[in-house]
């Protein structure tokens, strides 16, 4: 039997709880992000779809007060806000083009947001939070800007496909195809934030 190094049988410990804690957070943005498609799919209406949504949004903020599990950890209450953000942007504009280009509108202005916190707060206050999620150091500000990063090359992505492709074709990729480069973008800036020697 090979022994197993205790620094890293710890770190695998640590890794399993953050897991554990944060998994339903994860489920719970996902399942948002499927209840999307679905009322944009059988209402055929993306405005009636970002609504039910955004109320599905506010659903789990009252249910969270009743669970012991964390649903809303690390962003996932920003998330909620920004489910808001866009039943208002819905509501105030009941246009598919806006609606689709809300995205990208948000992406820039979390972005911004993300982008100032590396310039002026060190990553604090986003880096910080995303940090939560992490089973190795980070550096707070490299996630802050490599989030902000992120953010600026999906609302590109986003306004490219609304604009050159149909509206089934953006759902799909809305709904699905962002999550994938998403999750590729976040690996790299995953990378790009570990510290040296962690």
């Amino acid at each position: 039997m090979i022994p197993v190094d205790s620094s890293d049988e710890a770190a695998q410990r640590e890794a399993r709880d953050k897991w554990g804690r944060n998994k339903y957070s994860l489920y719970t943005d996902l399942s948002l992000g499927a209840l999307f498609f679905l009322a944009s799919k059988f209402f055929d209406d993306l405005t009636t779809a970002a609504l039910i949504t955004s109320a599905a949004g506010l659903a789990v903020v009252i249910v969270q007060r009743f669970v012991k599990v964390d649903l809303l950890g690390g962003l996932a209450m920003f998330g909620v806000l920004m489910l808001l953000v866009s039943a208002g942007f819905s509501l105030a504009f009941d246009n598919d083009w806006i609606v689709k280009m809300k995205s990208s509108i948000l992406g820039l202005f979390v972005a911004a947001l993300m982008l100032g916190d590396a310039a002026f707060n060190r990553g604090r206050y986003f880096g910080g939070r995303l940090e939560r999620y992490m089973p190795y150091p980070i550096h707070q500000q490299r996630m802050s800007l490599g989030m902000g990063g992120l953010g600026l090359v999906m609302a590109v992505a986003n306004y490219v496909v609304a604009t050159l492709f149909s509206t089934d074709i953006w759902l799909y990729y809305t709904s699905f195809g962002d999550f994938l480069l998403s999750m590729i973008l976040v690996f790299a800036v995953l990378r790009f934030a570990r510290r040296t020697g962690a």
